[in-house]
Parts: structure tokens; sequence; C-alpha cells
């Protein structure tokens, strides 16, 4: 086994390349990889703001550098905190940790308690939150299965985990709650070692099947046939299916025609991103948690700054109030205003994936659909091809990032294609201009 500190250094430079100089100074400078062996690994940080930072980012960024080591993907992350010269592991009753796997036939990989009656409601996410309490409600609801999808960020997550412990804690189901990417593991992993069966009758004797991030099924061709015959023998027996993705059916790129079918033979509802009036009450609510005032320009200021998702503007919440504990300082819109800016702005502004995407398909005139798809003629793959390089040049996404985000792209693929473009703007003037005016018109968008 490696020394903790080059399987450390290992972690970290990947972080670094992903988050930038600044976020990855203010989180990471003084952290440490304590011990880690089969089943979990521990890190040493200096505060409660870096474990509940890390926790919330990077829980799975840290499983993923550390679980190759020792191949176990579903590595448990543990945080101590460093007081007095060693690390004191923090209570789980303070701040909550990823639940391990139990042997029970639920699954709540939930990092935090994310209930329906703390759901923020407004125009973008009322029908979706409707549909949630009647489906939790009604032992058969007019509608099953439930699809709702959404961007990033929006709150898909927080309706499924919240009907997941509603019905938890009122009713005596027998119910599975996980993303697709867990669930096409476990399949991989029963199909390796001949216990298939075993992992059917599971499945499918459920009374309730939530599964998040459908769109990781994406050119997962066998994954997919299984996933669909679960999809029917659950439905056949009106049990109630609820499916998360960040795509419409129709839109995740690769998928069967008669599982997207299957998809929309339901309610299929969208949450947009929440307009301002909701971004401030959502404000009102995180910032009520902390153990620090936020004034109300300031809630104001992160509404009104931070238009794309919920993420984003915790996120904001997260980073100020760390800067005000870590400097001292008290929160005020000048504070705000120069740390937000600092660590969340590219030249005073926010470049957001959809803006990056709006600009190509806009420009080269081909659809979204056609973008994330696995068709290489070339009117669609080199504008794909240019996304990729502008995702990674604007936003410093990993090459594993940009992939997923493209139908579940492979790294190498990934990779080619960041290589090509850049090649071309080495050798191509009119083309490295072309490519300076379309970030230049990203950036400016919306100033």
């Amino acid at each position: 086994m490696e020394s903790y500190s080059k399987v450390w250094d290992d972690v970290l430079q990947n972080i670094r390349e992903r988050v930038g100089p600044l976020r990855f100074n203010l989180w990471f400078k003084n952290t440490r990889l304590e011990s880690y062996n089969d089943t979990y690994a521990n890190i040493i940080v200096p505060n409660i703001f870096t474990q509940v930072w890390l926790q919330e980012n990077f829980t799975k960024v840290l499983r993923e550098g550390i679980g190759k080591l020792v191949n176990n993907k579903d590595l448990d992350i543990r945080f101590s905190i460093l007081q007095n010269g060693e690390g004191e592991n923090v209570s789980t009753a303070t701040i909550p940790l990823p639940e391990k796997k139990s042997d029970s036939k639920s699954y709540p990989h939930v990092n935090r308690i994310l209930r329906l009656e703390d759901f923020v409601v407004g125009p973008n996410n009322r029908l979706a939150y409707t549909a949630a309490l009647e489906i939790v409600k009604d032992k058969y609801p007019a509608f099953n299965p439930l699809f709702i999808h959404g961007n990033v960020g929006v709150g898909k997550t927080h309706i499924l985990q919240g009907i997941w412990n509603k019905v938890k804690e009122e009713q005596n189901v027998n119910g599975i709650y996980m993303s697709a990417e867990k669930w096409t593991n476990e399949f991989i992993y029963s199909l390796q070692k001949g216990k298939i069966e075993a992992f059917r009758q599971k499945f499918r004797n459920a009374d309730m099947f939530l599964i998040d991030d459908v769109h990781f099924l994406s050119n997962k061709q066998s994954t997919q046939e299984e996933f669909m015959h679960t999809f029917n023998a659950l439905y056949e027996l009106s049990k109630k299916i609820i499916l998360a993705s960040d795509a419409h059916p129709k839109m995740i790129g690769q998928i069967k025609e008669n599982l997207a079918s299957r998809f929309m033979s339901g309610m299929v509802v969208k949450i947009d991103k929440p307009e301002y009036a909701t971004r401030l009450l959502i404000l009102r609510s995180k910032a009520a948690k902390f153990d620090v005032h936020f004034p109300e320009d300031v809630l104001e200021f992160i509404a009104e700054k931070f238009d794309e998702n919920v993420r984003e503007v915790e996120s904001a919440l997260i980073t100020l109030s760390a800067h005000a504990k870590f400097n001292e300082k008290k929160i005020d819109l000048q504070l705000a205003i120069e740390i937000l800016d600092e660590f969340f702005c590219n030249e005073g502004k926010i470049v957001k994936i959809t803006e990056i995407e709006d600009a190509v398909l806009t420009y080269f005139n081909v659809s979204r659909a056609d973008l994330h798809s696995n068709k290489k003629t070339k009117s669609i793959a080199f504008p794909r091809q240019v996304c990729m390089y502008l995702i990674k040049t604007l936003l410093n996404w990993s090459y594993q990032q940009i992939g997923n985000y493209f139908s579940s792209k492979k790294h190498s693929t990934v990779m080619f294609a960041i290589k090509k473009v850049n090649e071309q703007i080495e050798s191509d003037k009119q083309f490295k201009l072309f490519i300076e005016k379309l970030m230049e018109r990203i950036r400016k968008e919306k100033r």
C-alpha cells in the first residue's frame, strides 16, 4: 500500500486541476489523509466548515481517487477535525456523514436529511412538488411512473429523497432508493458473481422504486435491457416508480426507444431553474441554518447574481460563511461582493454550462439531442468537440465530468476532442479568432 502522503498528493493534484488554485487553497490547504484501508478512508480537516464543504462537494471525487487503490468504488469517506494537533472524530449527530451500505432492503445513500417539508416551492417546481405529494399520499396514484427532469442542482434529488424519507417515516414500505450508477454497478457485480436471480428478486419485489440520475443508463445496452425488465415487473404489479434525470426521456442520448417510452407512460414533469423570488426564499431558508447572520441585502445580492440552480446559492452561502469565520469578519454586502466575485465569477460573470452549450448550438445550428448523441458525422462531432473544449477552458471540468455530461463519453474521447481543437487553434489563425470571439460572447452574455 502506497504511503498516505503519496496517495493524498495524487488525489489533491487531480482536484487542483478541477477546481483551480483559489478554491483549492481555501478548502484543501490544511488537509491530510490520516489512514485508509479496503473499506474506508479517514481525512483530517482543520475545521467544521471545511468538513461540510468537502462532504457536500467532494465526497465522490475523494472516493474515486482513494478507492481505485483498493478497488472499492463505495469506499466510506470519513472526516476528523484537527484539534490540539490531533484529529478528533466529528459526531455524526452534528454533521451527518454518508451512511454505509446496510443489509436491509433499502439503499438510503443520503448525505443529509432532505424532506418534502423543507422543499421551497415556487413556480419553477410546483408541479413536481405536487406530484411528489400525490404519489406519497395515494396507494394507487393517478399516474405511474413519475419522471422528474431538469438541469443540475434544481432540486430533483431533494424531491426523490423527500419522498423516500416521507414513506420511511409514515408507511411500512419495502422500498429502494439509489442512483442509476449504483444500480448498474450492482447489476454488473451480480452478473460477474453469478447472482443475477438474487439481484432480480430483490429489485422486483420492491413496493416503491426510486432511481436518481437515470441518464447514467445512456449507451449501456445490456443494462438498459435489465432495467426495462425490472421496470415492467414493478409496473405490472402497480408498484410506485419515481425516476429523475438531467434530461427529458427523449433527450437522453443512446437510450432504447421502448425504455424511453416506458419512462413517458406516466407523468413527466420538468423543474426549471428557480426565479429570483424563489431563490431568495431558498436563501433565507438555508441561511437560517448557519450560525452566522446573513443580512437581507447580502441574500438579495446572492439571489440576483446566482441564478442557475440551488447548489450555486448554497455554495455561495458556505463560502461566504467560511471566509467570515476564518478571517473573523462580519458578513456584509461589501464582503459578499469581494469574496463571491473572486471565487465564483469569471471577469465578473458566472459562466454556466447551459450558456456554453447554447452558444455552440446557435452557431453550429445543431440540436441538443444530436450534441449529446453518439453520432460521428462531422457536422455533429465537430461542434461537440468545440463544446468540450469550451467547457474545459471556461469551467475547468475534469475529462470524466465532461464525458459524463455528454452521455457517458469515455475519458479518452474527451481528451482526444480537446486535443484536436487545440491543434486546430495552433494551426489555424481564423479558427483561433473564432474560438476567442465565442468565449468572449459567452462571458459577456449577461453583462
